[in-house]
């Protein structure tokens, strides 16, 4: 068994505008933790070519029983933290004009939005995310 990842694109204004995303997440309560798991690709997801950057406008949670980090693939051992996501819930609104970039640029890594769980290997552990992604 896995844990149940469900990526729902709500919006999708296409040529790198902005998307938005539901995110779903359930743990099986014995796989190990998420790790590097890809959530946006804007290459794929929002048709940016490599020297384009995405940017996270809005993000919204609700976590039972664990936390979590939104990060860019920067091709480093460290990725690049974009947010922390503590148990709970919580909202954050970012300056539309310039947003939580990758600062990594697709050019050293894949500029891949992808989240890693603390906890969540836990049985009971589950949540929900909103986003709202686009080009910088």
């Amino acid at each position: 068994m896995a844990h149940t990842v469900t990526i729902t694109t709500l919006q999708h204004a296409g040529n790198g505008h902005r998307s938005i995303y539901h995110i779903g997440l359930i743990s099986d309560g014995v796989s190990a933790e998420l790790t590097d798991r890809l959530v946006v690709d804007p290459v794929v997801d929002l048709g940016l070519t490599a020297d384009a950057r995405l940017a996270i406008e809005w993000v919204g949670y609700n976590f039972i029983g664990f936390d979590a980090t939104l990060h860019y693939d920067s091709g480093l051992p460290t990725d690049n933290i974009a947010w922390c996501l503590g148990r709970d819930n919580a909202a954050s609104t970012f300056n539309t004009e310039i947003g939580i970039k990758d600062q990594s640029g697709i050019g050293t890594g894949t500029g891949k939005l992808e989240i890693d769980t603390f906890g969540f290997s836990s049985a009971g552990s589950q949540g929900t995310i909103m986003l709202m992604v686009r080009n910088s």
